[in-house]
């Protein structure tokens, strides 16, 4: 799942140019840390050898703090980055939670 928040954290990086929000310094500046902290993240999960999972912890923490970021940050003005990073963070916190929260399946008789 580690390629997955990689492509997003790309994705998050591009897509003020492709969106044409590049012009906000908020906007912009979200996106690309958001997108670095995605990319780096999921690089450091696709090299770990065990089942750490504080890459996952760090990556859900960074999309809260990204479909928040629009409101703190004051650039609600500024639709398709808002739409943007709500979209992008909002994956991410459910890939985040589904690799952290999993459980261990169980059978119908409880062995």
């Amino acid at each position: 799942m580690h390629w997955f928040t990689g492509l997003l954290g790309f994705v998050s990086i591009i897509t003020p140019y492709l969106l044409n929000y590049s012009d906000n310094p908020s906007a912009l500046w979200t996106s690309f840390i958001f997108g670095a902290v995605l990319i780096v993240a999921s690089t450091l999960a696709g090299f770990a050898k065990g089942k750490d999972t504080w890459e996952y912890w760090i990556v859900g923490i960074a999309g809260i703090g990204t479909i928040l970021a629009p409101f703190v940050l004051n650039f609600t003005t500024v639709t398709a980055a808002v739409w943007t990073l709500m979209i992008i963070g909002g994956i991410t916190v459910i890939l985040a939670g589904i690799k952290l929260f999993q459980g261990e399946p169980r059978t119908r008789l409880g062995y």
